[in-house]
């Protein structure tokens, strides 16, 4: 397993907080016998290398071996590498990526066009896994059928197909959204979907929950020409479904103190598609990140980079 993993130089790369040279020993620790230990790998995974959905060449780098693991049956964290896979892939094509579907170009590079290639490439395997009998795969999935299958016709019948047959409300749901973000990604399924999401809004059948998703992508899809029926039966929709939802009491929340706002960001500003210059930091001691615990002093050796938050 992870052929050519040590071929890579992981130390050259960096993610969220500096040099990626630890994303192989997360990687392996991803298929590690102990709980806690894969816990925290994919912890440090979306909180450095995925940071807040960031996409550095690092991440685009380990997909080939998440990709591994998702597609090993036998992985113990399979649904969450699964998600990992499809979050990387969905904020790749929104940060990388203009409506048109232009590729935009930052300094530093991004690695969010090969992600995107990557992941598209294997658009096939998606469909599979989302057909796995574990339903936590299952759901993981979805996403992905809107966002990585090039073949409109065929991602359009996958996600028919599971509509047909998952029972969940949040599986119905995530594949009611795919299909919009497929009508979005691919403009040869648009009338197809659009199709598909008008009859779903119209059938008693499909159930409440299913119905008002429907008029909701609808609009998502296209907000000028969903017709002036959407919004009547979005209205009664909802109050249908408000009245047969009992209402209780609910305590107020404790108060919690106002979180500090001039915390700073992570070690290196994300890339920019205007200016290239870092401005030095000109904060108090203060934590690196909201994931941090170790204040630092500007201007000491390990110091990372930051600018003020706006």
């Amino acid at each position: 397993m992870f052929e050519g993993l040590d071929d890579i130089d992981w130390a050259s790369m960096e993610h969220a907080y500096g040099t990626a040279e630890e994303v192989p020993a997360l990687l392996w620790a991803l298929r590690s016998p102990h709980t806690e230990e894969r816990r925290k790998a994919l912890d440090r995974f979306f909180g450095a290398v995925h940071h807040q959905g960031s996409v550095y060449p690092s991440t685009a780098a380990s997909l080939p071996f998440l990709f591994e693991l998702a597609a090993d049956g036998t992985t113990p964290e399979w649904a969450a590498v699964v998600a990992l896979l499809v979050s990387i892939g969905r904020e790749s094509l929104d940060l990388g990526f203009e409506d048109d579907g232009t590729e935009i170009e930052y300094y530093p590079p991004m690695g969010c066009g090969q992600a995107v290639a990557f992941l598209r490439e294997r658009g096939a395997q998606f469909a599979e896994l989302a057909r796995d009998r574990d339903p936590d795969v299952r759901l993981a999935t979805i996403g992905g059928l809107g966002l990585f299958l090039d073949d409109a016709d065929r991602a359009a019948a996958v996600l028919r197909e599971r509509l047909a047959v998952e029972q969940g409300i949040a599986a119905r749901l995530r594949i009611v959204q795919a299909a919009a973000t497929l009508a979005l990604c691919l403009p040869a399924a648009t009338e197809q979907v659009m199709g598909w999401l008008s009859g779903l809004a119209a059938d008693p059948a499909r159930g409440t929950v299913t119905r008002l998703a429907a008029v909701v992508q609808r609009a998502r899809c296209a907000p000028d020409e969903i017709g002036e029926d959407a919004v009547p039966v979005a209205v009664g929709l909802l109050r249908g479904t408000a009245r047969a939802i009992p209402v209780r009491p609910i305590a107020p929340a404790p108060s919690c103190p106002a979180a500090p706002t001039d915390r700073l960001r992570p070690r290196s500003p994300p890339p920019s598609k205007i200016s290239t210059g870092t401005r030095a930091c000109t904060h108090g001691p203060q934590l690196c990140c909201l994931r941090s615990t170790k204040p630092w002093e500007p201007g000491s050796p390990s110091a990372p980079q930051c600018w003020p938050s706006s």
